[in-house]
């Protein structure tokens, strides 16, 4: 998953047409860790949505942009706008339904 930076966050989210998932989070929090583990491991089941990260103590300003107030919380971006958002340790269920629009049959 790839870190994103203030700049590079413009870049791949704000001009980007596709759905995005940000998974901001800090290297001190262990459920963050825990979050990062299994959306890399269902990130294959979805579609086009690009998986990316902010650690919210090296880029505040995102931090404040978007009011995160607790970690881990995820945020699922289309066309640059927030579409869903959830803040906490996710179950795997409840990960798949708040993408669910993109999770790919087998």
């Amino acid at each position: 998953m790839e870190s994103l930076t203030t700049e590079s966050f413009r870049e791949k989210i704000y001009f980007d047409d596709n759905k995005s998932a940000v998974l901001f989070t800090a290297p001190w929090c262990g459920f963050c860790r825990s979050m990062k583990l299994m959306i890399e491991k269902a990130e294959p089941d979805f579609g086009s949505i690009k998986f990316y990260m902010v650690d919210i103590d090296k880029e505040p300003s995102l931090k404040t942009a978007f009011g995160i107030s607790a970690v881990p919380t995820f945020i699922l971006f289309e066309e640059g706008k927030p579409l869903n958002r959830a803040t906490g340790l996710l179950k795997k269920t409840e990960l798949y339904t708040l993408l669910g629009a993109e999770v790919m049959t087998q």
